[in-house]
């Protein structure tokens, strides 16, 4: 009960407890204790400061919008424009060739098989006078003559032969052959009846490897 209460009824006071709040950067100060009479004093410091701001402002005028359909800007290059990366490429197809003759196709598998059994001398040169010029057969005795250094691999086999269309009267022979372990090519060309003895496809030049 505080004084100068009157009888039953008690008369309330508020005391307001005063707090000072610094803020510093600096270390707080200590009070001095041992003078007679002196009370601490309650501080409250604060070494935090305002972060800066890092989101540029917004500006009133510029309205950012985005559209799904617009294309897509292409990025830029990296590396510096040449003549040849400036350069259209296209494509070149092949020009629309007709399809070989069945019959120069067989003459030319059917030469070709002579002409290795001819060099293995399992076959006479005269029988290739249906199928190849005289200088033609004449060129496969000296290979018969003068054997290629494959030929002690043993006997020859013709793997494969390929004739391509160049016009109505000619086409070229490639292909290959192999004897024992190795494979080796040859090539060649053929025409459409250049000899009245000749009405058919006959070859008129010959490379063997």
């Amino acid at each position: 009960m505080f004084p100068g209460s009157d009888g039953n009824r008690t008369r309330s006071r508020t005391v307001n407890v005063g707090v000072s709040v610094i803020e510093s950067n600096e270390p707080p100060d200590i009070a001095d204790t041992s003078a007679p009479g002196s009370r601490p004093r309650a501080e409250h410091h604060s070494f935090l400061s305002r972060a800066a701001p890092f989101e540029p402002p917004l500006c009133s005028g510029a309205v950012h919008t985005w559209d799904p359909a617009a294309p897509a800007e292409p990025p830029q290059a990296r590396h510096r424009p040449t003549v040849r990366s400036n350069r259209s490429r296209r494509r070149i197809e092949p020009p629309d060739r007709p399809p070989v003759p069945a019959d120069a196709r067989s003459s030319a598998d059917r030469a070709m098989r002579m002409m290795i059994e001819v060099i293995d001398r399992r076959r006479s040169a005269d029988q290739l006078s249906a199928l190849f010029t005289a200088s033609m057969i004449d060129l496969v005795r000296t290979i018969v003559r003068n054997p290629p250094p494959g030929r002690r691999l043993g006997f020859a086999a013709v793997h494969r032969v390929h004739v391509a269309y160049q016009s109505d009267v000619s086409a070229e022979i490639f292909g290959s052959y192999t004897r024992g372990p190795r494979m080796f090519a040859f090539a060649g060309r053929i025409e459409l009846a250049i000899d009245p003895r000749r009405p058919g496809w006959t070859v008129t030049s010959l490379r063997v490897g």
